[in-house]
Order: C-alpha cells, then sequence, then structure tokens
C-alpha cells in the first residue's frame, strides 16, 4: 500500500511555497552580506596599494627632506593620484606627540580658509590616530569612515613611510560619491540593481501566491457548490457560472454535466422502477384474484387441491414483496445518484410512522414507546425516512416475544440526528452481526401460519436496504447487544445546517 505524500493538498503546496519565497531572501542576504564584506576589502586593499605606490615613487624626497624639493610634492602627487583620488601627506618628527603632525602636501589643494576645518576633520576622524598607529605599522591601513559632510562615507588607506628624522604618512582618500566608492559607500540592499531585483522577485512571489490562492478558493467553491446542491440549497446553479479561473472552466463544464448526468440517470431509474413495479403488480393482482373462483370450485376435502391454492397464494404475496423490495433497491440506486433534499423534522416524522406500526405491533402483542426530541431536522426524503424506520420496527417487532416493548427514540448530539431502536428479543451472535446488513442475509424466525406473514419471510433486503438509505445521507447505521437482553439498531445522520 502506498503512502499519501504529504505534500498533495494545494494548501500544503501553498505553505511549502511560502516557505521557500521566505527562505530565499535570508540565503540571499547571508551572501550578499560576505560578497559585500570581500568587496569592500579588495578596494580598500586597491587604495592601499595605490598610496603604497605613491609614497614610494616619492620616497628619496621623503628620505632626504630637502625642503625646496619638499615644496613640488604638489604636483608630483596629483599627476599620480587622478581625479577621483584626493591625498594627504602628513608629517611626525621624532619623538613627537600625535598631535605634531604637520600636513606638507595635499591633492586636491587645500585653500587657506579652509585648513583649520581639514585639521579638525583629521582629528575628529581619527586619522590622526590612524597615521600614528601606522608608524608603527609595516602595512597601510584600510578603512571606512564619515566625514560629516554630503559625502557621507569615505574610504581610506593610511600608508606610513619611516625616516631617520620622523614618520611620514600619506592619507589616500576617495570620495562615497565617486563612482568607484560608490559601490561600498552605499549599502547593497539600497542599490538600484538590488532594489529592481528585489521588486522582481516580490512580484514573482505575489504571482505565485496569487495562482494558489485563486485555484485553491476556486476549488473551495466548488466544494461548497457541491455541498449545497446535495442538500438541495442551490438545485439550479451551475459550477461554471461559479468558476473564475479560466483554466478550470473545461472542470467546471465536465462537473455540471456530470450533475445533469446523475440526476438523468436517477429520474431514469426511478420512472424504469415505477413502471416496472406497476408491470408486475398487475399479473400477480389477477392471479389473486383468480383464485377466488378456484376456492369455491375446489372442495374442502379435496386436500391436495386446497393445497396448492394456498401455495399459490402464498407465492402471490411473496411475488408482491418482492416486487416491493426490488422497487426499493432500485430506489435506493437512484437516491446515490440524486438524493433527497427535503428538510425533515426526524421527530415527529418518526412519532407519525411509530402510530402507523402500533396495529402491527398489537397483533403481535409487542409494544411500542416513543422518546423523541424535537426540531432534530435532517436532510432527506419521506419515502427514505419511512423505510429506514418501518424496516427497523418491523425486524425488532419481528424478533421480540410477546408481552415485550420495542423502544424508539430520536436525539441531537454533536451535529448528529441519533435515531434508536431497542428491543427485548435475543440479540445476535457474532456471525450474524457482521452479516446482518448483508444482501440476501436473514434470521427471521419461521414458522409463520398466515400467508401474508409467509410472505415476508427470508428476503434478507430490509436491513441491507436500510443501510443503503442511510448511506445515502450520509450517515451510518451500528448494531449492538443490550447489557439488559435485546438489541440495540442505533442510526446517525448529520443535522441539517440552519438557514
Amino acid at each position: 500500500m502506498s503512502l499519501r505524500s504529504p505534500l498533495r493538498p494545494i494548501t500544503a503546496k501553498l505553505a511549502l511555497v511560502i516557505i521557500l519565497f521566505a527562505a530565499v531572501p535570508a540565503v540571499l542576504y547571508q551572501q550578499f552580506r560576505i560578497a559585500e564584506a570581500e568587496r569592500t576589502a579588495l578596494l580598500l586593499d586597491g587604495i592601499a596599494n595605490q598610496g603604497q605606490a605613491i609614497i614610494e615613487s616619492m620616497r628619496s624626497v621623503l628620505m632626504k627632506a630637502d625642503p625646496t624639493e619638499l615644496t613640488q610634492l604638489g604636483p608630483r602627487m596629483a599627476a599620480l593620484a587622478g581625479d577621483q583620488v584626493g591625498l594627504r601627506l602628513l608629517y611626525r618628527p621624532q619623538e613627537s606627540t600625535i598631535d605634531s603632525f604637520l600636513l606638507v602636501a595635499a591633492v586636491p589643494p587645500i585653500p587657506a580658509d579652509a585648513l583649520e576645518s581639514e585639521r579638525r576633520f583629521l582629528i575628529r576622524s581619527r586619522l590622526l590616530e590612524t597615521a600614528w598607529n601606522s608608524c608603527d605599522a609595516t602595512e597601510p591601513i584600510g578603512q571606512t569612515l564619515d566625514n560629516g559632510s554630503a559625502e557621507e562615507m569615505l574610504v581610506v588607506a593610511v600608508t606610513p613611510m619611516q625616516t631617520g628624522n620622523g614618520c611620514w604618512a600619506l592619507v589616500t582618500r576617495l570620495a562615497a560619491s565617486a563612482s568607484l566608492a560608490r559601490t561600498i559607500s552605499v549599502p547593497y540592499w539600497q542599490r538600484p540593481e538590488v532594489l529592481l531585483a528585489l521588486g522582481l522577485y516580490l512580484s514573482l512571489a505575489a504571482v505565485m501566491l496569487l495562482v494558489l490562492l485563486s485555484v485553491s478558493r476556486n476549488l473551495a467553491r466548488f466544494e461548497r457548490l457541491a455541498r449545497l446542491i446535495a442538500t438541495g440549497r442551490e438545485p439550479n446553479r451551475r459550477f461554471e457560472a461559479l468558476n473564475e479561473v479560466p483554466e478550470l472552466s473545461g472542470v467546471a463544464r465536465q462537473f455540471d454535466a456530470m450533475v445533469d448526468r446523475l440526476r438523468g440517470s436517477a429520474a431514469f431509474i426511478r420512472e424504469t422502477a415505477e413502471e416496472s413495479a406497476h408491470a408486475l403488480k398487475t399479473p400477480i393482482g389477477a392471479i389473486r384474484q383468480s383464485l377466488e373462483p378456484l376456492r369455491l370450485v375446489v372442495p374442502e376435502t379435496n386436500q391436495r387441491g386446497q393445497r396448492a391454492l394456498e401455495i399459490i397464494d402464498q407465492s402471490c404475496g411473496r411475488l408482491g414483496e418482492l416486487v416491493v423490495h426490488a422497487h426499493r433497491s432500485i430506489d435506493a440506486a437512484a437516491q446515490i445518484a440524486d438524493p433527497p433534499t427535503d428538510r425533515i423534522d426526524l421527530g415527529a416524522t418518526v412519532a407519525g410512522l411509530v402510530e402507523d406500526m402500533r396495529g402491527p405491533s398489537e397483533q403481535r402483542n409487542v409494544g411500542l414507546r416513543t422518546d423523541v426530541e424535537p426540531n432534530v431536522v435532517v436532510i432527506g426524503g419521506d419515502e427514505v425516512i419511512e423505510t429506514i424506520v418501518e424496516n427497523l420496527i418491523d425486524n425488532a417487532i419481528s424478533f421480540s416475544s410477546p408481552g415485550t416493548t420495542v423502544g424508539v427514540s430520536v436525539r441531537s448530539a454533536g451535529g448528529q440526528a441519533i435515531l434508536s431502536v431497542l428491543d427485548e428479543g435475543p440479540g445476535v451472535n457474532g456471525e450474524v452481526a457482521q452479516r446482518m446488513f448483508e444482501k440476501g442475509f436473514s434470521r427471521r424466525p419461521r414458522g409463520r401460519t398466515d400467508p401474508e406473514a409467509a410472505a415476508r419471510e427470508n428476503f434478507g433486503m430490509g436491513l441491507w436496504i436500510v443501510q443503503r438509505h442511510v448511506r445515502v445521507m450520509g450517515g451510518s447505521i451500528s448494531a449492538s447487544n443490550r447489557p439488559e437482553g435485546g438489541l440495540a439498531m442505533e442510526v446517525q445522520l448529520p443535522l441539517a445546517l440552519s438557514d
């Protein structure tokens, strides 16, 4: 036996899609974060290497520290820097403090009135501290920092060079507004290409969810309509008119066609059953009527003739009962295709049927007791309920001894209408309990002498038809031995939904 996949329902697939769409951004975020860190490190290394190359190209001048040559460093640095790179050449004499750095050259040049602002920036940004630390380092120090202006983040590298007279520090600066620096100065999740990809991703996720939700909602509509059709609330509504998903139009049309075929088949079956029953009852009635003249001409002393007449009479009775059972069996098949959808007050209907059966029960000296709860409403048909109740009560009476009582009750519990028929007979053994609802199985008492009673013996159709009717109404039937003796038959039917 194959196990059913837990992903078969659409709701499970929808939940899986939501989980996957939620997991992908988390995974991509982690990958982007790693890539961003690696790219930032590469950019800082590139700027540091550029600063290292520039300061190495000026090594001979810096080692000599000739004032006349130092004044020419600005144009030389500008030729090496390029358009997007800013340079600050700082010098710290030996045995000086951290704030003793001198600004020797700058690219682009700094106006005299902006020197104080530059000094405050170098202090505030802790570049002087970085330059001080770099004098003891062997590699350039790369970092990003906030310059407190509209340019926002700066990408810098501080490249040291030790000489006999002191420490030189070249600050290589790439403004955030530069095209190269923008790749790291702006968070990657704020970049246009990432925002565009995110928008496309969310659009795809929304479309996928809308598709699944649309299909799921449409199928839920189909289910509700099928339930309403089954309960008779929307007998003329069509699936195709309810459908909102074009791809499900073919399914909706097939559902409508199936409902039409089932109703047509049920009508045909019922019509055929009525015609067949009428056609069979007519000759049976003619035979029984023909027996009356024969009884007048066959003397009572002719035992063989009288016996033959009795057999013919009993056989006609059995044929009549068989026609009734066959009609009910065929009608049960029609009800499977098109079940009745009337709202039935089960308690009132059962009470009326019990009163109708008091005559036959009194002939057997068996009492009938009723206990019905009002307003227990089910969906079904009067004939269906009548067949169920009459067969159950007749079955209980047939197994009851004279002087006993058959109890019939109707109540509601847990959304179910419960019909119980309790007798005080012998109960059933294990074999009978397993087979009592089989077609053709019967353990009714034999030995009846009246032709009508004998005609009803041993067809084994009553409880089988009852079970089929109960299942057509969406219910269940069970039988169990009562502790105080006798058999309890219990039918459970779903209560009708309130209007």
